[in-house]
């Protein structure tokens, strides 16, 4: 079998004028043969019921009810590989890269406004007392008649037409993307967005707190599989009791889904890739999962001035007029999701108990840099943090073992356990519930050590 040292994939700049949408180009390198560079993820729209192109590449479906677009891979023309091994490396980068074409939503270049906004905002002849809550948020692109009487019964100067033509301007624009209609924000009721916007981010939603209508984001559906877990139960606090009951019995229920990436489209496969007959590969714990902003190390201009949610990058300068205009509790909200730089910037201004309980993109050289300030009690609570053998080990004794420590659990070793098993809380029960990040022979292992 040919053994997959590395896969370095490169986000290329969308062309309308390829043929091919390639979403990405793959470099691969092998321990047992010659290294393949410049291999082409594309998509193109599927014309025939062929299971190869005519160039040989075989066509893979995301969604097998409708076939109008294939992914496949392109390799180099020197690649001495058969048919059956192209195909199945083919499988194996696709699974790897995402989904077909997943650019992530925000900064995809080709990414169409179908609706002209500019064009038929210049065309609103609005009135001179123009209040952006004169028109209800539940009213879509079609005013009822019913809807159009009480809106003229409160605004009787307001022109029947323009009602009905910005109603159909508002209901377009609040689901655009907000980088790309900021300038028009001030035209439309905040709820609205909240309701149908499904760009927003939890980090946008902390920056307008004070606007956000939190009944408005309970129909959002988008919009809630993303929030972390510390800011929903925020929201639940600024709802209704039975709206909050309902809305936590239902996240809950519905939580296997993937928070960042619900929108895009998926393989219709297991989540574990498919037995390969002619490659091995170790993907390790950093798997693609759909979206090149989340793959360290990818040379994307695009994910250095965009997050991944498409939101454009602050400069050190304008993230540092917005914290300063922070309230408390956007302060302690935004720590949750901070990114590494900012936590580093603002250090001394937040609350590391919150960071080190919550934080998701905590990585161990992070930790390592900022020791000082780590809260190892609450550390012990990250479900989200991958850490090495030596550095549990190291700061074992810093955690808390008076109860069962979900991080430690999930980082346990043979050797880790036999050294450590008068210390920590653990049995098979808990095993199961915090051993994700274990592999099957360890597990098994572990399990075997603590049978009674």
């Amino acid at each position: 079998m040919l053994k997959i040292k590395n896969i370095e994939f490169i986000k290329v700049v969308y062309d309308e004028s390829l043929s091919h949408n390639i979403f990405s180009i793959a470099n691969i390198t092998f321990s047992n043969y010659a290294p393949i560079y410049g291999a082409l993820l594309y998509w193109r729209q599927n014309t025939d019921e062929n299971e190869f192109t005519a160039e040989g590449d075989y066509k893979f479906f995301y969604d097998m009810a409708n076939v109008t677009y294939f992914a496949s891979v392109k390799f180099p023309k020197h690649v001495r590989l058969t048919r059956d091994q192209k195909q199945e490396l083919a499988y194996l980068l696709l699974e790897e890269r995402g989904s077909v074409g997943s650019y992530s939503f925000g900064t995809h270049a080709g990414r169409k406004k179908d609706y002209p906004y500019e064009e038929r905002f210049r065309e609103l002849n609005f009135p001179q007392d123009f209040d952006v809550k004169s028109i209800p948020p539940y009213v879509k692109s079609v005013v009822s008649k019913v809807d159009l009487e009480l809106i003229l019964h409160d605004y009787p100067d307001y022109d029947p037409v323009f009602i009905s033509e910005y109603a159909k301007w508002r209901y377009q624009t609040a689901q655009m993307h907000p980088n790309d209609i900021k300038s028009y924000m001030s035209y439309i009721d905040f709820d609205v967005i909240c309701a149908i916007n499904s760009y927003l981010s939890e980090s946008y939603l902390i920056e307008h707190l004070p606007l956000v209508n939190f009944e408005m984001i309970a129909s959002n559906y988008p919009v809630l599989k993303r929030l972390s877990t510390p800011f929903r139960y925020y929201m639940y606090s600024q709802l209704d009791t039975a709206l909050a009951e309902e809305l936590q019995e239902f996240l809950e229920l519905d939580s296997d889904i993937d928070p960042i990436n619900n929108f895009l489209p998926t393989f219709e496969e297991d989540d574990e890739i498919a037995d390969l007959e002619f490659f091995e590969y170790d993907r390790g714990p950093n798997k693609w999962p759909g979206s090149e902003h989340l793959v360290k190390g990818i040379p994307s201009l695009a994910s250095q001035l965009y997050d991944e949610f498409g939101y454009r990058r602050c400069t050190n300068k304008e993230m540092d007029a917005k914290f300063a205009n922070f309230n408390d509790k956007q302060r302690e909200l935004i720590t949750y999701t901070l990114e590494l730089h900012w936590i580093h910037r603002y250090r001394d201004q937040l609350d590391w108990t919150l960071i080190c309980e919550y934080n998701p993109y905590l990585t161990e050289d992070f930790l390592t840099a900022h020791l000082k300030y780590v809260d190892f009690n609450a550390l012990g609570n990250n479900t989200e943090c991958e850490l090495s053998e030596s550095f549990m080990d190291k700061h074992m004794n810093k955690f808390n073992h008076q109860k069962p420590v979900p991080l430690v659990i999930r980082h346990l070793t043979e050797s880790l356990y036999l050294t450590y098993k008068d210390k920590i809380v653990v049995n098979s029960d808990l095993l199961n519930e915090y051993g994700d990040l274990l592999d099957d022979e360890q597990f098994l292992i572990l399990q075997n050590l603590l049978e009674p």
